[in-house]
């Protein structure tokens, strides 16, 4: 590849990275920032329920106005705006609703990244190449996002971590405006036609990651406090333990994109229900090392869901809606996210951390035996 081919390509990949930054670090840090000012557990993750309420209305809706207005470059400036604003907002506010309010307002900024970044690089590289690569740019995002942000609360306090977490979404701000993301493609059978055709196979695939999250959403809202307040460990070697996930996940993706093809419906089913493992292994933690023993794992599987969810997804859906169809995976994602964080805090309340980490258990690994539905689909079973 050129060197314009390479900044192309880093281009179209910034915003998956800013994303995540943000997940690594506000995400992350956010509810222990709240913790540490006396919230409990229900106000946490009602944080997180807020947000993604706010993430997953619009995500769906940037997809949709990318494809129409074929100028997606547009919005991602918008919205990157937006999240570097409200992540220098964020310390200044320690009232919850209000707090609450200003995450939503930052999720609906955020709701840009993904789907921009995801349907640039499939329309640049592939849809299995552009895949990989948002991947590996989230991954790197998150880990950086966790890392960092665990020195700055550890050396500076957890006000610096907010103002650094503007910086990627500033940066994802001028390159979107001085660059323009490929348009999708136009033809037949045409945007509307291409939505009412969409596959069967595709709702499946959502509800598999839907389910996993309803579940997992309330132990990755208040992880940071389990490494922490729970385990014990400092607010460093929470950050570093943090990163291991994201850094796996990076890793391990080109190697999934390799192997995938003819296998991706045994990988998302696979990665489903392998969340379990790294809960259960929260579960039983005592130290960092085991904490970072649960977080290979979870990289591992994790890489493999947002790896072949994402290619099923596109791949199943028509290329004339191919920003949209790059927002449904996340879209599941996030409704997920919103059902487990409603409820999981307020369990949480009354019957301790533990209590849902072992309901989150039993339901991850429920979650992988959705896909297996699509060994009817030979359409699925050849991706």
């Amino acid at each position: 590849m050129d060197r314009g081919g390479v900044l192309r390509v880093a281009a179209a990949a910034l915003p998956a990275y800013a994303y995540f930054y943000n997940v690594g670090s506000i995400g992350f840090w956010l509810p222990l920032h709240v913790r540490e000012l006396g919230w409990p557990y229900t106000y946490i993750t009602l944080i997180a329920t807020w947000y993604f309420v706010a993430v997953t209305l619009a995500t769906p809706l940037v997809g949709l106005l990318s494809d129409l207005t074929r100028r997606p470059g547009y919005i991602l400036a918008g919205g990157m705006a937006v999240v570097a604003a409200t992540s220098v907002a964020i310390p200044h506010v320690e009232n919850p609703p209000l707090l609450m309010a200003l995450r939503a307002l930052q999720g609906l900024g955020l709701a840009v990244g993904l789907p921009i970044a995801l349907g640039s690089l499939s329309l640049i590289q592939g849809v299995r190449r552009g895949v990989a690569s948002t991947v590996i740019a989230s991954g790197l995002g998150m880990s950086g996002g966790a890392f960092l942000s665990g020195l700055m609360v550890e050396y500076l306090g957890f006000p610096a971590l907010f103002y650094a977490a503007a910086v990627p979404a500033a940066l994802s701000t001028l390159v979107a405006l001085g660059w323009r993301p490929p348009p999708p493609p136009s033809g037949s059978p045409g945007l509307l036609a291409a939505l009412r055709s969409m596959p069967w196979e595709v709702l499946v695939v959502m509800a598999g990651i839907a389910v996993r999250n309803t579940f997992a959403s309330g132990v990755f809202s208040v992880v940071s406090i389990i490494f922490n307040k729970i385990v014990g460990i400092s607010y460093t070697a929470t950050g570093v333990v943090l990163a291991i996930n994201p850094a796996v996940q990076a890793s391990v993706t080109t190697v999934f994109e390799r192997i995938m093809r003819g296998r991706a419906l045994l990988l998302y089913s696979t990665g489903l229900s392998g969340t379990a493992l790294a809960f259960y292994l929260y579960l039983t933690a005592g130290s960092a090392l085991d904490l970072a023993a649960a977080q290979i794992a979870l990289g591992a599987f994790y890489g493999a869901t947002v790896v072949s969810g994402n290619t099923m997804i596109i791949a199943l859906a028509p290329s004339e809606i191919r920003y949209t169809a790059s927002s449904l995976y996340t879209f599941a994602f996030n409704i997920g996210w919103i059902l487990g964080t409603s409820i999981a805090g307020k369990v949480m309340d009354a019957a301790g951390v533990d209590a849902w980490i072992k309901l989150a258990i039993a339901g991850t690994l429920v979650s992988g035996l959705i896909p297996l539905t699509l060994l009817a689909s030979p359409r699925a079973r050849r991706i």
